[in-house]
């Protein structure tokens, strides 16, 4: 019963990640930036043990926005851009953590998918004369406000746990979004703040029950909630980053912060994932 929803899951994630492919080849706004990360991460399960660990996180990052012009009269001296623009960003992360008595306990991997759309806000630029319009690209400071699709996929192994060893990580959920994006100058050189955030409100989860092996779900088909509703209410998540853009021998790189909150309490059971890193990355 539970390879149902696991289905969809994959389907939705496929549909609307190619809904969001360009359709055409209008002039765009595009933004893509690829970064990896590595930092210290706090973990709990206590479906594979009862011990709080802590260890490193590797983290590859990949994300891309897209914001379409619309044509204007023969007259305009610059393009206008939509108010709208998509958003795609995958991740990949690697997890290898500790406790007091094994530095190596735990060794966990996951990809991480979010996409969707943004409104844009350039509060610096004139008053576009078509509500269809935003004002000109080259407004120092952009605003977005959006909603994203968020799906993650993944698993975490207790190299000292031989009952039950490992744990899936699977979610699904709507996540509300900001992005704020200030360029400026700094004695001639230009640079990009960026800030981006998304968190968690509605969702879907795969979890056992306590006390329930997979070995009762996936081979005997003992169904027992293992896919729950998720919110806030049981635990507030949130996906963050604070990256510093500049120029380098005729190249963009990044530099930056990275915070991730995950936790989850259902089913008698709490898993918690906290990640502070430096990133860096280069753009183009």
């Amino acid at each position: 019963m539970t390879s149902t929803p696991l289905i969809w899951i994959s389907t939705l994630a496929l549909t609307l990640t190619l809904l969001l492919l360009p359709y055409n080849k209008a002039a765009a706004q595009k933004e893509a930036a690829s970064l990896i990360s590595i930092g210290h991460t706090d973990l709990l399960d206590t479906y594979l043990s009862q011990e709080k660990a802590t260890g490193l996180e590797l983290r590859y990052t990949k994300e891309k926005a897209n914001r379409k012009n619309l044509k204007t009269d023969s007259t305009a001296t610059m393009p206008r851009l939509r108010r709208w623009s998509t958003y795609i960003v995958q991740e990949a992360f690697f997890t290898k953590a500790g406790t007091r008595g094994n530095d190596n306990s735990f060794l966990g991997a996951l990809y991480n998918l979010r996409f969707g759309w943004h409104y844009n806000i350039d509060p610096l630029s004139p008053a576009p004369a078509c509500e269809s319009y935003a004002s000109s690209p080259r407004s120092p400071l952009n605003l977005r406000i959006g909603l994203l699709t968020d799906l993650s996929l993944g698993g975490l192994y207790n190299t000292r746990n031989s009952n039950n060893p490992a744990q899936a990580r699977m979610a699904l959920s709507l996540d509300p979004s900001v992005m704020a994006t200030w360029r400026f100058h700094l004695k001639g050189r230009p640079f990009t703040l960026r800030y981006v955030a998304a968190a968690p409100a509605l969702g879907i989860a795969f979890s056992p029950n306590y006390g329930q092996s997979y070995y009762e779900i996936f081979t005997h088909g003992n169904y027992d909630h293992n896919i729950v509703f998720t919110s806030p209410a049981s635990g507030l998540q949130l996906h963050q980053m604070l990256i510093l853009g500049f120029r380098l021998w005729h190249i963009s790189f990044s530099i930056g912060y990275l915070g991730d909150i995950r936790q989850m309490s259902v089913n008698s059971l709490k898993y918690h994932q906290y990640t502070h890193a430096l990133t860096i990355g280069w753009m183009y």
